[in-house]
């Protein structure tokens, strides 16, 4: 059995950490320029529940976060 998260719950776990780098409420398209993947994109893979696996672990690296924490 995986312990791995939803989609949406991983971009709402970004959208916290990028809340607390910019003023002001965070949206998904903020995660997808983030992410470095066009918005579209992003909510076709919310959609399918098909996490940019990629691209979450090199947000995290940039930002010395734990993945494990926002993935699992």
């Amino acid at each position: 059995m995986s312990n791995f998260i939803e989609t949406r719950e991983v971009i709402e776990r970004l959208k916290d950490r990028l809340s607390h780098e910019v003023d002001g409420k965070v949206f998904d398209w903020h995660v997808a320029d983030e992410l470095k993947i066009p918005y579209s994109t992003l909510r076709i893979k919310i959609m399918k529940d098909k996490m940019p696996v990629r691209e979450i672990v090199l947000f995290c690296y940039k930002r010395k976060i734990d993945i494990k924490s926002v993935i699992f």
